[in-house]
């Protein structure tokens, strides 16, 4: 009975050992900002704009209405003396040609022979459009590549050579600059194409019965594509845009005291992540978060056998930790996670990614000379 009741001993130490682990994804919402690429001293985030219509383009909205549309995340729009000035000129629009089309659509057997062939009858108008946009404001000078450099060597080449030019003063340049802002346009050709018709007549008696409309909706198109594309450029270069985002945790699926403390503890990052707004400070959410911090992190010293449910528990830790401190503003600690999380040897791409996260973070960070997604909005 001894050897019996040894074996069965046996199995259920084996099997506490080896017991599966199963991890369950959890989201939790999370609130910050996209940073600018270009660095303003928070309290001079001001703008001012200013909207200039053609006649064409004042049939569908007024200059006044236009202009208020024109934003900058996290600055505050003013009447004088701005640090970024912005101007939309939607100058023109006209109607450049109506054509009749035609497609024709054949069927061919295997040996490709021609089966049939349907002729399809469609119209095609285009229209010009002309304007653009200047925003003045700082612009970091932008390095020049090395085929400029060499360019620019073989053009100093050129001149040193040429008997008229070595004895002059040229000046040399080093960067690539936009001193005072940058220029949009938007210059260039919409097309509109009608329904196909089996019937060379009904196309142009629909457009001409339609012209109007098709006239005002793709002018409409026009003036909404141009101030949204001036809107994501400015706010590209100058905005904190704030992004609401769901990143996951991977957290214990089981019954056990572990899995009901996971299960606490994912809740207990739910509601503390939920009090994150995109413009305001996290220094209590961090406080807050140490407690959750340190049993994540007990985690990686409690499971440390070579099996594949310990590497999967320390996998749950490293990674839980590298999402909690990108989140929390710290991308070298989730660096320093992710590497641990590589050598772990399981499910190395996690690792990879988080990794190429925290470096984007740090760049952002670099380029908006600041230390926090969490910047307070000027109002």
């Amino acid at each position: 009975m001894k050897k019996p009741l040894l074996f069965l001993v046996f199995l259920s130490f084996f099997g506490a050992k080896a017991q599966k682990v199963d991890l369950d994804r959890f989201y939790f919402n999370t609130s910050y900002q996209i940073l600018p690429r270009e660095h303003v001293d928070l309290d001079k985030r001001t703008f001012a704009s200013n909207v200039k219509l053609g006649g064409a383009l004042q049939s569908y909205a007024n200059p006044t209405a236009v202009n208020d549309k024109i934003y900058i995340e996290g600055w505050k729009k003013v009447e004088e003396n701005p640090t970024v000035s912005i101007e939309l000129n939607l100058e023109d629009f006209v109607e450049k040609s109506v054509t009749p089309q035609t497609r024709v659509e054949e069927k061919k057997d295997k040996d490709g022979k021609l089966i049939s062939r349907v002729e399809y009858y469609y119209i095609v108008s285009k229209y010009t459009t002309r304007g653009y946009a200047t925003v003045k404001g700082p612009i970091t000078p932008t390095p020049l590549t090395e085929q400029q450099i060499e360019a620019e060597k073989a053009k100093q080449a050129s001149v040193a050579s040429n008997r008229f030019l070595k004895n002059a003063v040229v000046k040399k340049d080093t960067t690539a600059t936009e001193n005072d802002g940058f220029r949009l346009s938007f210059n260039g050709e919409l097309e509109y194409k009608s329904k196909e018709y089996s019937d060379n007549i009904s196309p142009m008696k629909e457009y001409i019965l339609n012209k109007s409309s098709i006239r005002d909706k793709t002018l409409r198109d026009f003036a909404d594509n141009s101030l949204n594309s001036l809107s994501y450029k400015i706010n590209s270069v100058y905005g904190f845009r704030v992004r609401n985002d769901t990143p996951i945790l991977w957290i214990l699926d089981a019954k056990s005291e572990e899995g009901q403390t996971q299960i606490e503890a994912i809740q207990a990052v739910k509601a503390l992540f939920a009090t994150m707004k995109a413009t305001e400070p996290i220094t209590d959410l961090k406080a807050n978060m140490q407690p959750l911090i340190e049993y994540f992190d007990s985690l990686k010293t409690k499971y440390t056998e070579d099996s594949k449910p310990a590497r999967k528990m320390r996998y749950s830790a490293y990674y839980n930790l590298a999402v909690i401190y990108l989140m929390l503003d710290e991308p070298e600690k989730s660096i320093a996670e992710s590497e641990k999380l590589i050598a772990n040897d399981y499910d190395k791409s996690d690792g990879k990614g988080l990794i190429e996260q925290a470096k984007s973070v740090i760049e952002s960070f670099k380029l908006a000379k600041t230390n926090t997604r969490h910047n307070p909005a000027l109002k």
